[in-house]
């Protein structure tokens, strides 16, 4: 890999990685708690987990009990992301006007229609 952006693409390229990484941040979650809030598919949010844990950024705790509990807090290095995820945030905010009009152009429009079939 040429450089630490290559590095970070390849561990964090996910469509939910950075959400789940943010919303974990307020404390531990359970996997129903974080699929409540950016509704995705329970196996594509699983897999997404599944690999932050491999690569270090999420802890996965188990309870054993009568009734099997999972839980995920945020690593030392997920938390050392939080700072770049909320600085995306801001910028998102910032330039939502802008952000929000490229989403409705024609081309972009085709490819949200066509992808949530």
């Amino acid at each position: 890999m040429d450089c630490g952006l290559h590095v970070f693409k390849e561990l964090l390229n996910g469509k939910w990685k950075l959400m789940l990484i943010y919303y974990i941040s307020d404390g531990v979650k359970r996997p129903g708690a974080l699929q409540r809030k950016i509704a995705v598919d329970r196996r594509v949010m699983n897999k997404q987990l599944d690999e932050l844990v491999q690569h270090g950024f999420v802890d996965k705790f188990s309870f054993d009990s009568k009734i099997p509990k999972i839980e995920y807090g945020l690593t030392e290095l997920g938390i050392s992301l939080l700072p770049l995820i909320i600085s995306l945030e801001r910028w998102g905010e910032n330039n939502r006007a802008v952000l929000e009009a490229a989403l409705n152009e024609k081309i972009v429009g085709q490819y949200l229609e066509c992808c949530s079939k």
